[in-house]
């Protein structure tokens, strides 16, 4: 009897398992109307550490494996949320990580649907998780990457240009060369006429005399 007892006292006093207890929207819920915040409430504290999530984690997810907020969760007491937009109408999944303020983890998903009223649709997901923090820093790249290809573009024609100066150059020279050219055969030639005119002038000489 008294080993009974001393069992059942044991079992009362164990800490009672850390658990969720609710969450905005229900599981299996269907939306019409953007909810602007998603949360998971615990049946006790939940671990929140200064500058850090404390293990926690949550992801808002569409059918096509899009992802929804920026990432950034706000712990209060025993509820962890998260604040975003749905995109289009279909199938969501609320996909949660959470520590209690004892380390116990508990993890699940929250699968709801998302029919919308005209007007209440939203922007398209991301195809990365999101990061907190990181949503200012991913749009520098993008807007200095059209710099790139006007730097290649503009690579070629300063090639070309190079190019098209030293076909011409080559011509000039050549064109340059060629009366010097012309000028040393014409020489050639009337020193040769002149050689031959004094032969002759010679030969006519001699002829004469005889």
């Amino acid at each position: 009897m008294h080993a009974a007892i001393a069992a059942l006292a044991a079992v009362l006093l164990l800490p009672a398992h850390a658990s969720v207890i609710g969450s905005t929207p229900a599981d299996g819920d269907t939306l019409t109307a953007q909810p602007g915040t998603f949360s998971v409430v615990m049946n006790e504290e939940i671990l929140a550490l200064e500058g850090a999530d404390g293990g926690n984690a949550m992801q808002l997810t569409d059918a096509e494996g899009r992802f929804y907020g920026d990432g950034c969760l706000a712990v209060d007491g025993d509820t962890l949320s998260l604040d975003a937009e749905l995109g289009e109408a279909g199938d969501y999944t609320l996909t949660y990580q959470i520590v209690s303020a004892d380390g116990h983890p508990v993890d699940g998903t929250v699968a709801f649907a998302f029919e919308p009223e005209t007007g209440a649709e939203g922007t398209p997901g991301a195809e990365t998780a999101p990061v907190c923090g990181e949503a200012a820093a991913e749009e520098t790249p993008a807007a200095t990457e059209p710099a790139e290809p006007e730097a290649t573009s503009d690579a070629p024609a300063a090639t070309a240009s190079a190019d098209q100066g030293t076909g011409t150059e080559e011509p000039a020279e050549a064109e340059g060369q060629f009366p010097f050219v012309a000028i040393g055969i014409l020489a050639v030639l009337g020193v040769l006429a002149v050689i031959a005119y004094t032969i002759n002038r010679g030969s006519r000489t001699r002829r004469d005399r005889a």
